[in-house]
């Protein structure tokens, strides 16, 4: 079995989408696949799928502070198999110990398939953090004040009509546009359908007439010895626009498209959409001490400062 972030899976997808190297393998000895660290989009498993076929492939969810999986998948050992089929874009189901509601910004539990935030009953299970190191207030403040009775994870998400768990984003990164409450990990997951899209970022950019609006950052899978051209990057970008507008709607227009060669992500994988966020819209930010590369925030900084040239 092995345990990876999803961005490793993507990044071994920009460089080999074909899956030529793992055809030069014999992988059969994998039995299992689980991702973590970051939402893994439902086009990367279907492309795990595709060239590790005889491994199960397992997006689990959990938190520094749980210790463990709040959401995943199960082994069944006399089976060989999962217990329960996979979905991709989906953490399976709450594991025993966790349970697990969605609320909306009443505290009311929605209905299935409606986008909330992702919220655990209390008690919590063992091994769950006791408090914050020297500072027991912050800790009720942090985690059980917002959702009373319940701890309040910061994660966006929904469940379907199966009972199956999508988390989507951080509450903080949801988008509302339009009188429209939009998860930027939906966004990406349409965007990330496209086959010379490999990954991507949704932030929300502040424009003065429509309020919050989706603004993409697309890193474009490896294109050999002939890189695509001006003409192609800017089809690329329409076919990109236009494809959001058909599978979302009419109201998720993207204010535009940015293709970068990479994205900032901390040293586990995690995408630093809210400095990405605080980049484009000028506001002031700290760099976080786990970011992988620091160079990253200039190439964003440049990207984006290219990019509203575009708008005058």
């Amino acid at each position: 079995m092995l345990f990876m972030a999803p961005t490793g899976i993507r990044v071994l997808k920009k460089v080999d989408y074909g899956g030529e190297w793992a055809k030069k393998h014999n992988t059969s000895s994998l039995h299992a696949l689980s991702l973590a660290g970051e939402r893994c989009d439902p086009d990367t498993i279907l492309w795990l799928k595709r060239h590790l076929p005889s491994a199960i492939i397992n997006d689990t969810w959990w938190q520094t502070e749980t210790s463990w999986p709040i959401c995943c998948n199960l082994l069944n050992t006399q089976k060989n198999g999962p217990v329960f089929p996979t979905l991709p874009g989906s953490v399976t189901k709450p594991m025993p110990g966790y349970d697990l509601r969605i609320f909306n910004e009443q505290n009311q539990e929605v209905a299935a398939g409606q986008l909330g935030k992702v919220v655990i009953k209390l008690p919590m299970p063992p091994a769950f953090m006791l408090s914050l190191w020297g500072n027991d207030q912050a800790f009720i403040d942090k985690y059980l004040t917002e959702t009373p009775g319940h701890y309040t994870t910061g994660d966006a998400g929904f469940k379907d009509s199966q009972g199956y768990v999508h988390i989507m984003t951080r509450v903080d990164d949801v988008i509302n546009t339009a009188g429209h409450r939009i998860s930027t990990g939906r966004l990406e997951e349409v965007i990330n359908e496209h086959g010379l899209i490999v990954e991507s970022a949704v932030v929300a950019f502040n424009d003065e007439v429509r309020g919050e609006c989706p603004l993409a950052f697309c890193v474009i899978r490896d294109q050999g010895n002939t890189p695509m051209g001006a003409k192609e990057m800017e089809d690329l970008r329409a076919a990109v626009e236009k494809h959001v507008r058909k599978e979302v709607g009419a109201f998720a227009k993207l204010s535009g498209v940015i293709f970068m060669e990479r994205l900032p992500k901390t040293r586990s994988g995690k995408i630093l959409r809210g400095t990405m966020k605080n980049i484009t819209n000028g506001a002031d930010y700290k760099v976080p001490s786990t970011i992988e590369d620091l160079a990253t925030l200039d190439e964003v900084k440049d990207a984006v400062a290219a990019w509203r040239k575009t708008l005058q």
